[in-house]
């Protein structure tokens, strides 16, 4: 047995969490598996225990594969059997995720505030102040989202490099403080434009120093 009975019951929580961030059920049902298996599942294991299909297991594994969630390995040289199991690095997920979806997402959502903006500002004849107010915000926000990705990114990219007992400290720190530092960033007053570019600023700066402003 690889997963015991009970532990087996906490899929639906994988599920759900999958779904809600944009995937399919299945994947979070896969890496669900993957995360709480005792030991790497070949293809055919997942399908028994999950009770799928060849085809719907090797799609949600190349959907997890995309996305840096799992890793795949051969079970012996020159051997087609392979396994897969779920990376131990969550947060590298996450900085996946943002870079090949949410990224993408969120900066079309801004050229989209800037081209209504740049008609706006070039209207003469039918000027909305309120509506430029609306497109300026949207693209502030956006800034703000991509400032926080951006933030996660390079941190996934420096816990991943050689030195990687030597940033562990640093990465925890940074994990430990981070929540504090965003509720004083949420509180503070001001036009949201310019908290904007202030955490911008602040964040390329504290990263360029290798995080040493957060320690």
């Amino acid at each position: 047995m690889f997963i015991e009975p009970e532990i087996l019951k906490e899929l639906p929580h994988f599920e759900m969490f999958f779904n809600r961030i944009g995937f399919k059920r299945i994947d979070g049902s896969v890496f669900g598996l993957l995360v709480l298996a005792q030991k790497p599942l070949t293809s055919e294991e997942i399908e028994e225990t999950l009770n799928l299909s060849q085809s719907a297991v090797s799609l949600s594994l190349k959907t997890l594969a995309n996305f840096g969630a799992i890793e795949t390995k051969d079970i012996r040289e020159n051997s087609k059997a392979r396994v897969h199991t779920a990376r131990e690095d969550s947060l590298s997920i996450v900085a996946s995720v943002f870079r090949k979806r949410e990224e993408e997402y969120i900066d079309d959502f801004k050229l989209m505030a800037l081209r209504v903006l740049e008609k706006s500002e070039a209207n003469q004849i039918f000027p909305s102040q309120d509506r430029k107010k609306r497109m300026q915000s949207i693209i502030s926000t956006c800034e703000i989202a991509e400032s926080v990705m951006n933030f996660v990114i390079t941190i996934a990219q420096n816990k991943s490099r050689e030195n990687h007992e030597q940033y562990a400290a640093q990465y925890e720190a940074i994990v430990k403080k981070l929540p504090k530092a965003l509720d004083l960033i949420a509180s503070a007053s001001g036009p949201l434009a310019e908290m904007t570019i202030s955490l911008k600023e602040n964040l390329t700066g504290r990263i360029k120093n290798n995080f040493k402003g957060l320690l």
